[in-house]
């Protein structure tokens, strides 16, 4: 998969989720799966099945996406669809609002199935439109309301969240494209889930930030700034350090000005 094409280039899966609760470690579960599979803006194909969560249903989530165990009595366990859902996924982008939650139920009870994880690009639409957009609430029904973006089915339910989320990344996808924002590799340091392909994308800048601040070298850079502008400059290294599990940058620009930033937003860095 060429990282440097454009992201639209790929066939991009919108994936959504309704589950048993908030925690897979502690034994909630998946109880629908709702997926488009999207190419130059038109769905060309669809998956959609409820689960059998093998528990009950809490009166809490059922209160939320409506699912009943009643309606899930009946319905595949997630072993009986696994195969499936990595076929959807194939040579993909995976695309979800809160990725990390939806992704980490997937992997989770892949796992469980001892089935492969596909090693996938993950855009997280959620992180997008915190770094996008200053709102007081980014739940998927706020933002979609503030980008027009209405409900033709159900909220909390997987295939019409998944649409609604679609709808919201190509809106700010727009916003961001004059801003030369195209290829997949800058949506992944950007916005990426942080699974093996982040971290090989991460890994050589890193590398190179490190050995600049060694030799006391400069650096030129291509960033993306907190204005959500594309900025080209040599930049003096200062320090890099490591919080939680971001790297933040400390620089010193060409006017004498120290900076900080996520290093997730330097894109391309060279040593000079």
């Amino acid at each position: 998969m060429n990282l440097k094409s454009n992201i639209e280039d790929f066939n991009l899966v919108f994936i959504d989720l309704e589950t048993t609760g908030l925690d897979a470690v502690k034994g909630d579960a998946i109880c629908e799966i709702g997926a488009l599979k999207i190419k130059e803006r038109n769905v060309v194909d669809k998956f959609q099945t409820l689960v059998n969560p093998k528990r009950q249903i809490p009166e809490e989530a059922f209160r939320i996406h409506k699912i009943s165990d009643q309606d899930v009595k009946d319905a595949p366990i997630f072993e009986a669809v696994a195969d499936k859902l990595i076929s959807f996924m194939k040579e993909s982008i995976v695309l979800a609002y809160n990725a990390e939650f939806d992704l980490g139920f997937v992997h989770h009870e892949l796992k469980k199935a001892n089935k492969e994880i596909p090693e996938l690009p993950a855009i997280d639409i959620l992180c997008m439109a915190r770094k996008t957009l200053k709102l007081a609430r980014y739940n998927l029904g706020a933002i979609s309301s503030f980008l027009n973006i209405e409900y033709t089915g159900n909220q909390h339910r997987a295939l019409d969240d998944a649409k609604v989320a679609s709808g919201v990344f190509f809106k700010l996808r727009d916003m961001l494209k004059d801003n030369r924002l195209n290829n997949l590799e800058d949506f992944v340091s950007l916005y990426g889930l942080q699974n093996e392909i982040f971290k090989s994308k991460e890994e050589p800048k890193i590398y190179l930030v490190r050995k600049a601040i060694d030799n006391k070298s400069f650096l030129r850079v291509r960033s993306f700034s907190y204005q959500n502008t594309m900025d080209q400059e040599a930049i003096k290294p200062l320090s890099l350090t490591r919080e939680n599990d971001s790297f933040f940058l400390a620089y010193e620009n060409r006017h004498g000005k120290n900076i900080r930033i996520n290093l997730n937003r330097i894109l391309d860095v060279e040593i000079v």
